[in-house]
């Protein structure tokens, strides 16, 4: 686990980068965010501050059953 993911427990980098490429609405931070995961393994857990300064937490990768 990363030392950087103390709230998140739950988001990792992959599907970070799914949802910036798919459904964040701006483009020019979506991917400087990308270029800034490419730093990270995609299983690893998202750091907190990342989800933060793109004002977004877990509940934002919910998936409703």
């Amino acid at each position: 686990m990363s030392e950087l993911a103390k709230n998140n427990k739950t988001v990792k980098v992959k599907q970070l980068k799914k949802y910036l490429e798919e459904k964040y609405p701006n483009r020019q931070v979506a991917v400087i965010y990308l270029e800034v995961l490419q730093n990270f393994d995609d299983e690893e857990l998202v750091p907190d501050l990342i989800l933060e300064n793109l004002l977004l937490s877990e509940d934002d990768f919910r998936v409703d059953a």
